[in-house]
């Protein structure tokens, strides 16, 4: 058994799988499909050839960037074109604009006006959760310059400028300062915690968005597919408490997830997979 690398149940920000706090979105379906059938493949090239003329080269590049939506038909097609079960691709199609939509909610919610075009779904969280899963658990000392290096090994391609790059990864460090997580000093950075507590409304809006995009995968998961080992797991439960024990219960619900994580929680490799626990307990 591996060292135990435990992972917060309730903050998206920790954790080692970016892919589960950037989830696979349908434009990352069609834009993989174009380069398996070869890296010159162009967009219009695979827009006669494998998508038979059904949409223009300018909208499948919208629709990569995730800054348009395919129509239910487009993406038969190109289940069609990998030879697959067309279901789980527009279960992912649903997933997403069901995303945008509680995105744009939240938004309005949090007072602040939409960005144009694609929404921006937590990019600061998926570079702050890269930058943790970066450093030893023991708390040792690594290069601060190779640290940084190992931010941007996402293995996508990228739709941000260096510039934007560069500024993600300021915010990402700075949030980590400030909740006193690493220390750097000299060239060299280390661990000092390992949870990072929401603080203000940008970083709680952050959280809401997260927590969103999670709450669709496992809706549309268990709706649209009932039958798949998808891992998603959904249960709900309805009771009665004193409201001064609200709290008290609160507290319990938190040890009890924290326990059950440390006891599950290894590190990652080839044999493992990244799970993301989020947990709400809410008057009704």
């Amino acid at each position: 058994m591996g060292s135990r690398s435990p992972v917060g149940a309730m903050s998206p920000y920790s954790g080692r799988g970016e892919a589960a706090l950037k989830p696979r979105t349908i434009g990352d379906v069609f834009y993989e499909t174009r380069q398996a059938r070869g890296q010159r493949r162009s967009l219009r090239r695979f827009t006669a050839e494998a998508l038979d003329g059904r949409v223009e080269p300018v909208m499948l590049s919208y629709i990569e960037k995730g800054e348009r939506f395919p129509s239910e038909d487009l993406v038969r097609q190109l289940a069609a074109v990998r030879g697959e079960d067309p279901q789980p691709l527009l279960a992912i199609l649903w997933r997403d604009r069901m995303t945008r939509a509680m995105t744009r909610e939240l938004d309005r919610a949090f007072l602040v006006e939409a960005p144009p075009g694609e929404v921006q779904d937590g990019a600061l969280a998926v570079r702050t959760a890269r930058a943790m899963a970066a450093l030893p658990d023991d708390g040792k000392w690594i290069a601060e310059s190779r640290w940084r290096r190992e931010l941007r090994r996402d293995g996508k391609r990228r739709q941000r400028s260096g510039e934007e790059e560069a500024a993600l990864d300021t915010q990402a460090v700075q949030a980590l300062l400030q909740h006193g997580l690493i220390e750097i000093r000299e060239g060299w950075v280390r661990r000092l915690g390992r949870h990072l507590q929401a603080l203000g409304r940008d970083e709680r809006r952050v959280v809401a968005q997260q927590f969103a995009g999670l709450f669709a995968k496992g809706l549309i998961d268990r709706v649209a597919l009932p039958e798949a080992a998808t891992g998603s797991h959904l249960r709900n439960h309805y009771l009665n408490i004193e409201r001064a024990r609200i709290a008290e219960f609160q507290t319990a619900l938190d040890a009890a997830l924290q326990a059950l994580v440390e006891r599950f929680a290894e590190t990652a490799s080839k044999d493992t997979e990244f799970m993301n626990v989020l947990a709400t307990v809410t008057p009704s």
